[in-house]
């Protein structure tokens, strides 16, 4: 049986201060053919050298324009691959755990997505802006917070700058928390774009 391939990312912030988000999105890109996600990705590079960037400039949600974000989702569309995510209204959560730490709350949520993923065995990427110590120890708590639902992964962590698809998972979770803001003229512009994808998104505690 083949690896599925998971890319993931979030959008928001795991933090509850006045200047922190309102939401915490943990998204992913799964891929069932590990050739579509190399073409994919090979996609990426090739849209991102049209644009002239120097090198090692990423895809980011939070600092690209609209219209390479638009345009970038429209080029994903021709591609096979599912979108699943999670998301937490802080709001709410707070008056179900008044106090969490943050690190605690980003591993608990990326969990409760791959718990929401129909996988049986699969490489997990994530975006890998941790320490290396606290890149084990989310290792160590995924494997061990899933190892009941008999479930296989195989675990890394990579700077998004150098995997594409960790990019897309960017935008995926971009996408999803704007569309949570009701308030922004923009809410549904980039979510309409991925509807053919997405298979699951889900407010969790």
């Amino acid at each position: 049986m083949k690896k599925e391939l998971v890319f993931i990312d979030d959008s928001g912030d795991p933090g509850f201060k006045s200047t922190s988000s309102a939401n915490l999105v943990m998204a992913a890109a799964v891929f069932i053919d590990a050739d579509e996600a190399d073409k994919l990705s090979k996609r990426i590079s090739e849209y991102q050298k049209s644009l002239s960037w120097r090198k090692n400039v990423e895809f980011k949600f939070s600092k690209d324009l609209k219209s390479v974000i638009i345009d970038l989702l429209k080029i994903t569309s021709e591609y096979d691959f599912e979108i699943y995510a999670v998301y937490i209204n802080k709001n709410k959560f707070r008056k179900i755990m008044p106090v969490i730490d943050k690190t605690k709350l980003y591993n608990w949520t990326i969990v409760e997505l791959l718990k929401n993923i129909p996988f049986v065995d699969a490489k997990i990427s994530i975006d890998g802006r941790s320490s290396k110590q606290n890149m084990l120890k989310t290792a160590s708590y995924i494997r061990h917070e899933i190892k009941n639902d008999k479930k296989k992964v195989e675990i890394r962590f990579e700077e998004s700058k150098h995997n594409n698809l960790i990019q897309l998972a960017d935008l995926i979770a971009g996408s999803i928390n704007r569309s949570l803001s009701q308030d922004k003229t923009d809410a549904k512009v980039y979510i309409k774009l991925l509807n053919s994808k997405i298979k699951l998104i889900k407010e969790i505690a």
